[in-house]
């Protein structure tokens, strides 16, 4: 089967067959869906192909064309539960080549949680990147149902591929279509984290399961002999990436599509060392958001090689195209993206192993591309506050259960309470006591909360501590006690607050679809600090603008609670 045809068959459509299947097999695919749709294509494209005429049993079918052996146990198994659909969809009259499209071009194949479907525009953009030759050897890990290898169909004509699926029904539907490609394709059913090939390969892909866990995840890294003995944990995702490199040609090339966390979390740090050190990783591509239908996972792509002393890290979280609710790869968001692989930019630069050793071994784009604002004479945040403690991690039982009724001396924050630069407390936010072991989580006088989390940006404010209260900050939170002999309070929330103070937030952060700030990042941070006569003028306009917002809130909320009166009103 030649490319030119295949591209032929790549733009017709097929919605019509997708949705005469859809209806006819409404009522009993129950889980199998995805396996029968494909069984009746294919059915109906070898009955058209091989022409034949009589389709009473699955027992004439077969005797009347050849039946790849991988396939025909499960023909044989299913067949009888689908026979009456086959006969309706007989009088329909698709012809073979688009039965043919249907098989190899509809990627979910009638699936509708498309649970394991890569993205096409992910596997396109992988596929120009491995750049197949001609006769090489490509091996896939978690393969689903083939998709991979139908886009390798469509750039080379001889190559020799190789998928490893656990999935039995995704397996039998990837051997369905290596069978109507008539290439050099093995579908192999095993399990990704445990197979090893007899021969490594020119090139691979995978787009594995995210941050799965094994309850013998410690004894697979064990078993690891590639990695030193110093790393005793990894996340799936490494364990993965790792299994992709074992068998990777010298001179090879591998892909995979893994989630952006483990690109800087504290856990992987050992083993994004070793892949580092050791030149494996070549380059890493931060996809946009939206992608993967039905998660909100945010990943990256991470391209893997021999003997790479720089990592080029590219930003791609623009490059995509709406459609409907999702985000899609378009072809020329797949051009923009290779773009970025060859030459350093707004969004693509080159870093050295050293300085990714100096970042705690981080490959997030981010990291290294939003670089902080340039602040003469800066001062750290370390050397302006007495202490910056987390805020307390309580679940909402126990903080439901201590809460009180009546107002007592005791209240606590959370960060729904920070808005606008202020904190704003609802009428309920009493408790009745606060235990001992609680008081390091105290919010004190002019300290300034701050969220650990940006969605999309991070808030802050200043705390007013009453005397004789005590407030409990709770949540994903900072509590930055400031040493006002050093720094006002409100000069720091006013630069908090401002475009400076989101870009140098911004540059510390790690992670896009929950940005993140580190307490080490956090109290590194350095930031403009003028004297303090200084200072406190900045500080007393921004506390007037808090007064002028509080004070329009209220009229707000005044006018609010008339809306709701006027229907009340008699009209004399």
């Amino acid at each position: 089967m030649d490319i030119t045809y295949l591209k032929r068959l790549e733009k017709l459509d097929t919605s019509g067959i997708s949705e005469a299947i859809d209806r006819e097999l409404r009522v009993i695919s129950g889980d199998n869906k995805s396996r029968y749709s494909t069984i009746l294509a294919y059915i109906l494209y070898r009955a058209s192909k091989d022409n034949i005429k009589d389709l009473d049993s699955i027992e004439l079918f077969e005797s009347s064309c050849d039946v790849d052996s991988s396939i025909k146990m499960e023909l044989d198994y299913y067949c009888h539960d689908i026979w009456p659909v086959l006969d309706r969809l007989k009088i329909y009259g698709f012809d073979e080549d688009n039965l043919l499209a249907y098989l190899l071009f509809n990627n979910d194949l009638e699936d509708s949680l498309r649970e394991t479907s890569t993205p096409r525009g992910i596997l396109k953009l992988a596929a120009k990147i491995l750049d197949v030759q001609e006769n090489e050897s490509v091996l896939e890990l978690c393969s689903g149902k083939g998709n991979f290898f139908v886009e390798l169909a469509l750039l080379r004509e001889n190559i020799k591929y190789t998928g490893i699926e656990l999935s039995m029904a995704n397996n039998f539907i990837a051997n369905i279509r290596a069978s109507v490609l008539e290439r050099d394709i093995s579908s192999v059913l095993s399990d990704a984290m445990t197979y090893k090939a007899e021969n490594k390969a020119d090139k691979l892909f995978a787009n594995y399961p995210f941050l799965i866990n094994f309850p013998d995840m410690e004894n697979i890294v064990k078993d690891m002999e590639m990695l030193p003995d110093n790393i005793k944990r990894a996340s799936s995702d490494w364990i993965f990436n790792l299994k992709l490199v074992e068998q990777m040609k010298s001179g090879g090339k591998a892909v995979a599509v893994m989630t952006n966390g483990t690109t800087w979390n504290s856990t992987d740090k050992k083993i994004r060392e070793y892949f580092v050190k050791s030149g494996f990783i070549e380059a890493t591509i931060l996809l946009p958001p939206k992608l993967f239908p039905g998660i909100s996972v945010a990943t990256t792509l991470v391209i893997f090689s021999h003997g790479n002393t720089n990592i080029k890290m590219i930003d791609a979280g623009e490059n995509f195209t709406k459609e409907g609710r999702r985000n899609v790869l378009s072809d020329n968001d797949i051009s923009d993206i290779l773009d970025l692989l060859q030459k350093d930019g707004k969004n693509s630069i080159t870093i050295s192993i050293k300085e990714i050793a100096e970042n705690d071994y981080i490959i997030n784009a981010r990291r290294y591309l939003e670089k902080a604002p340039e602040i003469k004479d800066g001062v750290a945040i370390a050397n302006i506050v007495k202490s910056i403690t987390r805020g307390a991690q309580l679940r909402a039982s126990d903080l439901d259960e201590n809460k009180s009724a009546e107002p007592t001396n005791y209240r606590y924050i959370m960060l729904s309470n920070i808005n606008d630069g202020d904190i704003y407390f609802t009428d309920n936010q009493y408790l009745k006591d606060i235990q001992p072991n609680l008081k390091k989580f105290y919010a004190r006088n002019n300290s300034i909360i701050l969220t650990k989390t940006g969605s999309p940006d991070f808030k802050s404010a200043v705390v007013q501590v009453a005397e004789g209260i005590e407030i409990l900050a709770t949540g994903n939170m900072f509590i930055l006690e400031i040493d006002e002999t050093k720094a006002d309070p409100y000069y720091v929330q006013a630069l908090f607050d401002s475009e400076l103070g989101r870009a140098l937030f911004k540059s510390i952060y790690v992670g896009s679809a929950i940005p993140t700030i580190s307490l080490e990042k956090l109290k590194k941070l350095e930031i403009p600090l003028p004297s303090l006569e200084e200072q406190n003028i900045i500080g007393e306009k921004y506390k007037e603008e808090l007064g002028r917002i509080a004070d329009l809130k209220e009229k707000l909320l005044t006018s609010r609670e008339k809306l709701k009166r006027i229907y009340n009103i008699k009209t004399i």
